[in-house]
């Protein structure tokens, strides 16, 4: 071998070097770029994601806010209606039960089997439950003390709407009208639905689990005799599920409307609370909604992956185009040189 070739041997290798060094830092350079870019992209998507679920969450809720509203509009029509038949107030204020009976029977069918009305009564003027169209079998009983709705409507002569509290804790929307003989007062009527199928409709069309929990505290509930803690579960689309969660601590009482993310059963989910008021405006719970979202996921796992290939695939690319372009430049400089 020749000096010449020999020096040209020498000097060939610190290029080859060169020429590696400067292929892979420029590949580097062009995966750290796709990396932040993919980082970039999964964090919005991940933005994206948290607003998507807090914005269907709360569609959750206005939809049982719109129902809860709804069914105490109808409840309160209907009552109305039977309240301001011609026929209704001279019985009533006679106390005559089988007349009552016998009026409101067809109605109290129809409305049953059409409309999911559950509770359809007459109270007189003592404060007494005179009628259970619903319960025939049990009248007669003192309500002034169970029954605020019908205390506020005898004492203040006008109709009353809304949410109302069982004493076993029990939630349902009714409706309450004043019967009036001439200008004295006749007694009242109660339209009620409960709020159960109300959930049951709602996660139908939403595909969320709802609940109502109560605050004993808040609602003037007797306290648990088994030690059982201020709050309860009145009703709810999935009890063991709500349970859980209860016991967990997740559901405290939220005094306007919360959304956050919730892991449920190993996925991705979020939880609503919102304030639940009777008809006298009084907070006494949260109607709460879980839902998980699936989809989201297989979204997520989606865009990592095509994002993880496009910069591995892009690494590859522009450590081979420099690596071509910097072999390129150096056999051009040993060219030159050989001249």
């Amino acid at each position: 071998m020749s000096s010449e070739s020999a020096i040209s041997s020498l000097v060939s290798v610190p290029r080859l070097r060169t020429r590696f060094v400067l292929s892979l830092g420029a590949a580097l350079v062009i995966v750290a770029t796709l990396g932040a870019m993919v980082w970039l992209a999964t964090s919005t998507r991940r933005e994206t994601a948290t607003d998507d679920r807090a914005a269907r969450m709360r569609a959750v809720g206005q939809a049982v806010t719109s129902a809860i509203d709804q069914a105490g509009r109808f409840a309160q029509a209907q009552a109305e209606a039977m309240a301001r038949r011609s026929d209704v107030p001279a019985p009533l204020a006679a106390n005559d039960r089988p007349a009552l009976a016998a009026l409101s029977a067809s109605t109290w069918t129809y409305l049953k089997e059409q409309a999911g009305v559950t509770v359809f009564g007459f109270h007189s003027t003592d404060l007494r439950y005179l009628l259970r169209v619903h319960k025939p079998e049990s009248h007669d009983d003192d309500i002034s003390r169970l029954r605020p709705m019908v205390l506020a409507a005898n004492k203040t002569g006008r109709g009353q709407v809304g949410v109302e509290i069982g004493v076993t804790g029990i939630v349902g929307v009714r409706g309450i009208s004043v019967v009036r003989q001439g200008d004295a007062l006749a007694g009242t009527m109660e339209v009620g639905l409960d709020l159960q199928p109300i959930l049951e409709q709602i996660k139908t069309v939403t595909n969320a689990d709802l609940a109502v929990v109560l605050s004993r505290s808040l609602a003037g509930l007797p306290a648990a005799a088994d030690n059982g803690g201020d709050l309860f579960l009145s009703s709810s689309t999935d009890l063991a599920r709500f349970s859980a969660q209860l016991r967990a601590g997740r559901l405290a009482i939220a005094r306007e409307t919360e959304v956050g993310d919730l892991d449920i059963d190993g996925t991705g989910g979020a939880i609503l609370r919102q304030p639940l008021v009777d008809y006298s405006g009084r907070l006494v719970g949260n109607v709460v909604a879980l839902a998980t979202f699936p989809e989201q996921a297989v979204q997520d796992r989606r865009l990592r992956s095509d994002l993880g290939v496009l910069a591995t695939v892009g690494g590859i690319l522009a450590f081979v185009f420099f690596s071509i372009l910097a072999f390129g430049v150096i056999s051009s400089a040993r060219d030159e040189e050989a001249k």
